[in-house]
């Protein structure tokens, strides 16, 4: 695969349609920094699924071939034991339980599995919450429908866990809070004080551009744009340490297909 020229973000939401916080980020390379061209809000799923399928080309002029790399801000997987029980007699596979999961309600699956609530999978790191937490299963749940559904719309690879090396779309899970942390970047929430969105800017400076002056500005004011912002620049800093799951050597291969990972800014680890 050649090196990729443009990088998306997904700040994602499993929450009831039509949606304010679903914001999507496309960015590219300029000047050794990543340069957002593209920051948008989404009011359904399925407009996010078309826009990660291809129409983010239209809002960057970029051609069929180019390639993207997208960090998606939900987990992509259930903990090993629940894709066992999923799963049943047949061997446990990433893209048979996310088929699963497709066919039936978020709510329904979550109360299924009770006792699960609080496990977290053996590649969640750095604070982030168990995928079936009440407080997210929805959007775990929601997302490995997106992802298996975005499957059909457009050659998609998925990273660690179903891997396309001829696919145009690249996605890898990222946790946008962990990474400011990780990173430094202040400003989380929404401004708490008047003047406090004038002084925001500073803080995404050192990491990235933005080719409008309204974008910064969204991003500055809008926790959801900017963790879309933030999303993007992590599959940026980590588009050359896609093996990161392997070269860590933390968690067992079979585990890392069937779990996934959540990636990080190499200069963190």
């Amino acid at each position: 695969m050649p090196p990729f020229r443009y990088f998306g973000g997904i700040d994602f939401s499993g929450a009831k349609e039509p949606l304010s916080n679903l914001w999507a980020a496309v960015g590219r390379e300029h000047e050794g920094k990543l340069e957002i061209v593209s920051l948008c809000p989404l009011p359904y799923r399925e407009d996010l699924r078309a826009y990660v399928a291809g129409h983010w080309r239209r809002h960057v002029d970029a051609g069929e071939e180019e390639t993207i790399l997208w960090g998606a801000d939900f987990p992509f997987g259930v903990p090993a034991a629940v894709a066992r029980r999923i799963a049943g007699e047949r061997p446990a596979t990433w893209a048979g339980v996310a088929a699963w999961v497709a066919d039936r309600p978020p709510e329904e699956i979550w109360k299924q599995f009770p006792d699960t609530h609080k496990a977290p999978r053996a590649t969640d790191t750095n604070g982030a919450l168990a995928p079936l937490d009440m407080r997210i299963y929805k959007q775990t749940l929601e997302g490995m429908r997106f992802l298996h559904e975005l499957r059909d719309d457009t050659e998609l690879s998925i990273l660690p866990e179903a891997p396309n090396p001829s696919a145009a779309t690249t996605m890898i899970e990222v946790y946008p809070s962990g990474a400011a942390k990780d990173l430094g970047v202040r400003g989380g929430k929404v401004p708490s004080r008047a003047g406090e969105v004038r002084a925001r800017p500073a803080a995404l400076k050192p990491f990235m551009t933005f080719s409008h002056h309204s974008m910064e500005a969204c991003a500055c004011t809008l926790e959801d744009a900017r963790d879309a912002c933030i999303a993007c620049l992590v599959a940026f800093l980590c588009r050359d340490d896609l093996d990161q799951p392997r070269r860590l050597g933390r968690v067992p291969e079979e585990m890392l297909a069937l779990e996934g990972w959540i990636f990080r800014p190499p200069a963190a680890l």
